[in-house]
């Protein structure tokens, strides 16, 4: 194995030199000299002088065509996540011979438990009663309802999807999923009912996404799905916004006929004036699903394994 590459985490978030320090740092150094800018680059110009002449990069979020372009010496992207085809244009990697790698399975537990924590949260109206009551309100009028009994639809069964499953199944939920490729095997062992995606969506309380972003998955939950949804129905996304058809979610949203809860969106950051912000019907966290100690160290731990693995010659999680 090298041990003179570079490797740098150009758009690291605070707090992310001290995850890395001990093993993980040691594992990098054996490879080579880790570097690591805890902010965003404010623009690509940035970003290029961030990397340099880096052989290998560990990825935050987003890389840009240009940057990719620009970055001559760059062999291997570590995406810390899953979604990474919207994020890094995969064509474009694979055709200046840099490979791409993603961290699956990292926060499978921890993405599950905030999905549970938003349909708890849009519920029971959580976000709603606390702020009114800091600014001096008392409404004890605002009725939500039970998730035991209620029936829950999945829209794939990945690793967040069947542990999403497994939780709903606590609070009994009834769960029903939909799959690219559903098998007896998979239902068995999820202990769940597999259906065609529209009976999801119509026959189901909650209905709560878990598909990565694919060019087959865009917008693949259209405004015939959403119309089938249940007065009332839940939608929750923790997966991507890109999932959903965005115009035809406001539409059922503005409309008051279903409520959301919300961990993902098209645009990400959310525009300060987009008009989903104001809808009462909403629960909105800004993508921290992931987001705990746990998960990152997971998620580093994996970003670590591709690089080693892509300079020994042995490559892990290669999506490109």
């Amino acid at each position: 194995m090298k041990n003179d590459v570079t490797i740098v985490f150009p758009d690291a978030s605070p707090g992310t030199e001290a995850i890395f320090q001990g093993p993980l740092r040691e594992r990098m150094e054996k490879i080579g000299r880790l570097i690591i800018h805890e902010s965003e680059p404010d623009s690509d110009a940035e970003f290029i002088d961030r990397i340099g002449d880096a052989e290998a990069v560990i990825l935050g979020w987003r890389l840009s065509a240009d940057v990719l372009r620009a970055a001559k010496n760059l062999k291997v992207v570590a995406f810390t996540g899953i979604g990474v085809g919207d994020n890094v244009d995969l064509d474009l990697a694979r055709s200046l011979g840099i490979a791409v790698c993603n961290t699956p399975g990292y926060a499978d537990i921890t993405v599950a438990e905030h999905t549970i924590a938003l349909m708890l949260a849009a519920a029971r109206h959580i976000a709603t009663s606390d702020r009114e009551l800091k600014e001096g309100l008392w409404d004890q009028s605002r009725s939500g309802f039970d998730l035991h009994g209620k029936k829950l639809g999945i829209v794939g069964t990945g690793g967040i999807g069947a542990r999403v499953a497994s939780l709903a199944k606590a609070f009994g939920m009834e769960v029903s999923a939909w799959t690219a490729n559903p098998s007896p095997e998979r239902a068995a062992a999820l202990d769940l009912t597999y259906t065609d995606l529209n009976k999801v969506f119509a026959e189901s309380d909650v209905v709560s996404l878990h598909l990565a972003l694919t060019p087959e998955t865009e917008g693949m939950v259209t405004a015939d799905h959403l119309r089938r949804m249940r007065d009332g129905a839940l939608l929750v996304n923790t997966a991507r916004g890109g999932v959903v058809v965005e115009d035809a979610l406001m539409a059922e949203l503005t409309s008051g006929r279903i409520s959301a809860a919300l961990d993902v969106f098209h645009t990400e950051p959310l525009p300060d004036d987009h008009p989903i912000r104001s809808l009462p019907n909403v629960t909105l966290t800004p993508h921290t699903g992931y987001n705990t100690p746990d998960a990152l160290l997971g998620i580093y731990t994996l970003a670590v394994t591709a690089v080693e693995g892509h300079f020994a010659g042995k490559p892990v999680n290669v999506v490109a």
